[in-house]
Order: structure tokens, then C-alpha cells, then sequence
């Protein structure tokens, strides 16, 4: 056996080299791997009340044959978590995990999420004094920081001063509503329902309904298939096409991206220089700076699969180039519709992340 295979029979044995770890006075390496080999030994194999817990995890480690590295980072991750119950059950479910140890720590993210979700914030502000300048932050309701951030932004300090004052009324923003949760914001039933807007905040269908249709402004159906309905069956550019758009996605389309639909520029998921249309199904909001990356090396683009709009990874840019391009001359020769290519190219090619929540109506990040 060469060396490397040797290496590589090793890196299979992650719980091995723990248990010798484990039983030996000392390591034969340098001070950082000994340290870290230690206490990962130490979290899995020390005396525990929960011995049964600790047995499982050990057996599916061995199972999923993870390596120490996976293994270190389980032990690394489960120290936030205080309860020794839910510590040995995150560890358990970890090790019960296959796949490489970017793969696991993906699934310890998650998890640990679950566990310790973050504290709500209360209301109220604070004070950050930099030499000469001072920086103030407030906390408080989401629709109602809103509006008080689209009045100040422009010139906060005249804001501050009083000479000028949140106007809700004058800002005009897309209140986004599903049409089963329409239904049950008609019946009274919007205690539950949160309805995402476009300058960024959430509120209730009750709120909604409290604040008046006329005061929220204005108001677009969204089809859970074919995206946004256009009432008026318009295909040219407007200011309501746009609006449309908020409502589809009230934050940029890119994944992880918090820039408000209000912020944002519409963008043609076909390109207009190679004819595609300017109508809400060939469109998407991104924000100036993914707007200006969309489609460059390395960056990933843009699309629309199944009425629902996705980023399409760098690496399978080039095989999804022509994803939703119904209107090329290449697909109107060969007769072949666009519709069937972007099935079958979504079907085979790698998965793609939506730039709008799964159920809801409010805008997510994957």
C-alpha cells in the first residue's frame, strides 16, 4: 500500500485515531494537531450521562466513515450549545450526516439556527460617538421604522431637526398579497398573515386592513406558478410594470442580498440587446451592484424556472444560457419551445436557489 493510500485508509477512520488519541500520554505531533486531536477526543469519548446518545454518534460517525476534520468541527460547533441534552443530540444528528465536512458544517448551521434562534430586539435606540461625529440607531416596529427611514434618508440631520417630518402618506409602496391569503384578509382572518412591502418592512393582513387600502398604496396579485398577474395585459415598460415587480420579490433577487425592492433596478433576464422583452415574466429587480455582476465569470446570473425566479450558480452558467429564452431565433427553427428546454435542463442540471420564499408572500434569501 503507498503511502497515499495509506492516507487515504486513514482519513476514513476519524473515530480510530480519536480512540487512540483518547488512551494515549502523548502525541507524536506538532502542538496544534495534538491540541486539536485532543479535545475533539475529549468531547466524544470522556464519560457522559448520556452514554447512549455518545454511542450512536459514534457508531454513525463510523458508518459515514467521517474524517477527523469532520469530526473536530462537530466537537467545535456543539460547545455553543449549553444543555448537554440538545449538545449530544446535535452531535448525534451531525455524525449521522454523510458527505464531506463543508457538508456537515452547512447542516450544523442549520441547526444550530433551530436551536439558538436569535433574541428578538426590543425596541429603542442607541448612541456611537466617533470624535467629532455621532452615529444613532433606533429599533422599533418594521412598517413603521419604514416609513420613518423614506421621509429621513434623503437629509437625516434636516429630519432630525424638524424641518422635516415622516409623511407615510407621500410614500408610495406595493403591499404584496397572495391570493389565498387575500381570502382570508377578506374573511378577518389576517392576524397571521405577514404581507411583505416594498420599502423593506412586513406587516399583518389586520394592520393592513387598519391602515386602509388607500393609504397603503397599491396592490398586485401574484399567480404561485406564472408569477405576476398583469391585470391590464399590458407588455409595455411602466411604472406599474415595475410595481409588479416589487411585489414579486420585495428584496433583491440575489440570494442573500437585504436590499429593499424600493432600491433596486429592474433587470431583463433576457437581455434587451438580444430582443428580449421589457414585461414582467422576462424581468427581476437586483440591486445596482448585482445588476452590474449578473452574468459576469464566475458570478452566476439570473433566470426564471417554472414561473419562479432562481440564480443560476457559475457553474452551470453555460449550460443554462439559454434557460427561458423563448424568443430566440435558435428555438423558433428547430421548433423546439423554451418551456420544454428549461424543464429538461433544470431536470439535469445543478439546483438552483429562488430569490422569492417557497409559501408566503415575503421575499427570502436561501
Amino acid at each position: 500500500m503507498t503511502l497515499l493510500e495509506q492516507l487515504g485508509d486513514i482519513a476514513k477512520r476519524g473515530v480510530d485515531l480519536l480512540e487512540e488519541a483518547h488512551a494515549a500520554s502523548s502525541l507524536p505531533l506538532p502542538a496544534d494537531q495534538a491540541r486539536t486531536l485532543r479535545r475533539t477526543a475529549a468531547a466524544f469519548l470522556s464519560p457522559t450521562s448520556h452514554s447512549r446518545y455518545q454511542a450512536r454518534a459514534l457508531a454513525a460517525a463510523r458508518r459515514n466513515h467521517h474524517c477527523l476534520e469532520t469530526l473536530a468541527l462537530i466537537a467545535r460547533r456543539s460547545r455553543s450549545i449549553s444543555d448537554p441534552t440538545k449538545r449530544w443530540q446535535f452531535r448525534e444528528q451531525l455524525c449521522a450526516t454523510a458527505g464531506t465536512t463543508a457538508h456537515v458544517s452547512r447542516a450544523a448551521t442549520r441547526l444550530l439556527r433551530e436551536l439558538n434562534p436569535p433574541p428578538e430586539r426590543e425596541d429603542g435606540g442607541r448612541r456611537i460617538m466617533h470624535g467629532e461625529k455621532t452615529t444613532l440607531s433606533f429599533t422599533g416596529p418594521a412598517a413603521q421604522m419604514a416609513d420613518i427611514w423614506a421621509a429621513a434618508k434623503s437629509d437625516p440631520l434636516a429630519w432630525f431637526n424638524g424641518s422635516r417630518a415622516a409623511a407615510p402618506a407621500t410614500v408610495t409602496t406595493n403591499v404584496i398579497i397572495e391570493l389565498p391569503d387575500y381570502l382570508k384578509i377578506l374573511a378577518g382572518n389576517g392576524d397571521d398573515i405577514r404581507l411583505a412591502m416594498t420599502n423593506g418592512a412586513t406587516i399583518t393582513g389586520a394592520e393592513l386592513v387598519r391602515r386602509t387600502l388607500a393609504g397603503a398604496g397599491l396592490f398586485t396579485l401574484i399567480h404561485p406558478e406564472r408569477g405576476p398577474v398583469n391585470l391590464y395585459r399590458t407588455r409595455q415598460a411602466s411604472a406599474k410594470q415595475r410595481r409588479m415587480l416589487e411585489a414579486e420579490g420585495a428584496r433583491c433577487a440575489w440570494p442573500a442580498c437585504r436590499r429593499p425592492a424600493s432600491e433596486c433596478q429592474a433587470h431583463h433576464l433576457i437581455e434587451y440587446s438580444r430582443g428580449g422583452h421589457t414585461h414582467p415574466e422576462n424581468m427581476t429587480l437586483l440591486c445596482p451592484y448585482h445588476n452590474s455582476i449578473n452574468g459576469l465569470p464566475g458570478r452566476g446570473r439570473m433566470a426564471r424556472i417554472r414561473g419562479r425566479i432562481a440564480w443560476l450558480p457559475p457553474a452551470s452558467q453555460d449550460r443554462h444560457t439559454h434557460i427561458g429564452h423563448s424568443n430566440e431565433p435558435d428555438n423558433r427553427r428547430s421548433g423546439r419551445s423554451s418551456r420544454c428546454s428549461t424543464t429538461t435542463k433544470e431536470a439535469h442540471g445543478p439546483p438552483v436557489f429562488t430569490g422569492r420564499a417557497r409559501t408566503g408572500p415575503t421575499a427570502a434569501v436561501p
